[in-house]
């Protein structure tokens, strides 16, 4: 994969690199070739000025033809010769003057826009040449032309040495580059292949491997650090499943095994008595309730992440938190239930799951207070959203009890005996009050001391708030 990567990006890099060269080598042909007609067009216009000037005292064509003839004897024609310029003085009645026997312009046929004085290149027997034509006026009468060309071979074949230098220079300069870039593509996917090997020796069976990254934090950089991230996530998920796992078995298997041993009692048993049959039977449907509880309970977990798991809707925060003392006082009729100050506004929440929550909560408070205690529910407003609580005046919590108390299937030092006295739980209560918050964006706190009682305060932020 990295080479057939390599490949592409360094063809890719020659492909760049030759568009380019061929789109310089044309523009240095166009512009050389520009400066080339202009130069030209300058001398043919510096020429025909000065023969203007030498023939501007002719009266008739015959003077014109005789000052023509001066005028190549002269120093004029110093100039011509050093240029390679060639002269043709033409008029109508017949005559002309010229100062080349090999270039008759008078054969050549030009466009129309030569005759108006613009230069035009013309292809000859003897190679090109760029050629003006003006006409002869003698008292406002045209009475002929002249014509100056000026030859452009040897100005081509520079040119063309220029463009083929160039040629060579960028064709040796794209293989360089096409080099260098293969060169430096393989370097750069050093890290990648690294980090591919690397990749490859993790498996679901060994998640304790990282991708192998030593270098500056740039796009690769921050590549291996994202794998390495996800690759933290997904072991931590792992670990957390294999624990999620373990825990349901214990759990179910503590059920099952006591169903299996009632069920064995009765099989046991040399006379059915139905006294001892129906015992029997109610242990064994109360074990397959805690199963069922159970599974519940798991249900609601699993479901807790998934986006379609809440119907959120606008609720009065006072009324919800006055109705949950009021089953309080029905979950708990020996314990005393108080609302603490009310916060107001309104909260954007699924009901039926805040309640849950709640309830899981208070059912914690009723585990955790002795006959007569007191549990408050109640709220405040802060700048960062609202808090809601759920307060005990009971035993309280250890620090290392607080740290691990939403965990799954975590039960305090005290659930045994709370089993005992027909408290019994899974362990699950806390973990599904955190699951749910944290499927409303928010989060849920405990503070406690022993012998203090507890306080659960659960946070929403202000996005789902509202003033009444």
């Amino acid at each position: 994969m990295s080479v057939g990567l390599r490949l592409r990006l360094t063809l890719l890099s020659a492909v760049g690199v030759a568009v380019l060269s061929v789109l310089a080598l044309l523009t240095i042909n166009l512009v050389l070739g520009r400066q080339l007609e202009d130069r030209l067009d300058r001398q043919l216009y510096e020429q025909t000025v000065a023969l203007d000037r030498a023939l501007a005292v002719a009266g008739t064509g015959g003077e014109v033809l005789e000052l023509s003839r001066d005028y190549l004897a002269g120093p004029g024609s110093e100039t011509l010769r050093l240029g390679g310029l060639v002269l043709l003085v033409s008029l109508n009645e017949g005559g002309l003057v010229s100062n080349s026997g090999e270039l008759r312009l008078e054969e050549l046929t030009l466009d129309p826009e030569a005759a108006g004085g613009t230069a035009v290149t013309v292809a000859t027997l003897l190679g090109r040449y760029r050629v003006a034509q003006t006409p002869l006026l003698l008292e406002g009468d045209n009475i002929g032309f002249i014509r100056f060309a000026a030859p452009m071979e040897e100005a081509l074949g520079s040119r063309r040495e220029v463009v083929l230098l160039a040629s060579v220079l960028l064709l040796c300069g794209t293989l360089l580059l096409t080099f260098g870039a293969w060169a430096l593509v393989g370097r750069a996917m050093i890290p990648v292949v690294r980090i591919t090997a690397g990749a490859a020796e993790i498996s679901h069976h060994d998640l304790t491997h990282r991708v192998p990254y030593r270098g500056p934090r740039d796009e690769i950089g921050r590549l291996a650090e994202t794998v390495n991230g996800m690759l933290d996530r997904l072991e931590a998920a792992f670990r957390e499943q294999e624990s999620f796992i373990s825990g349901v078995s214990h759990e179910l298997r503590t059920p099952l095994t006591i169903a299996k041993g009632h069920l064995q009692v009765l099989d046991r048993a040399p006379e059915l008595n139905a006294e001892v049959a129906r015992a029997e039977h109610a242990l064994v449907l109360e074990e397959l309730d805690r199963m069922n509880r159970l599974v519940d309970e798991l249900s609601t977990l699993a479901r807790a992440g998934r986006v379609d798991f809440l119907r959120p809707e606008w609720i009065d925060v006072d009324s919800l938190l006055r109705g949950l003392t009021a089953q309080g006082s029905l979950l708990a009729p020996d314990r005393s239930w108080r609302v603490d100050p009310l916060p107001g506004g309104r909260l954007l929440v699924d009901q039926d799951r805040l309640t849950q929550v709640f309830l899981n909560l208070m059912q914690n408070a009723v585990a955790h207070t002795v006959e007569g205690g007191r549990i408050a529910l109640g709220g405040s407003m802060r700048p960062s959203g609202i808090e809601l609580w759920v307060e005990d005046w009971g035993e309280g919590m250890e620090e290392a009890v607080r740290g691990r108390v939403f965990e799954r299937f975590y039960r305090g030092p005290r659930a045994g005996q709370d089993e005992g006295a027909g408290k019994e739980g899974m362990g699950l209560g806390l973990a599904i009050v955190e699951a749910l918050v944290r499927a409303h964006d928010g989060e849920v706190a405990v503070e406690s001391r022993p012998g203090e009682g507890s306080r659960f305060v659960v946070r929403f932020p202000s996005a789902r708030v509202r003033a009444s």
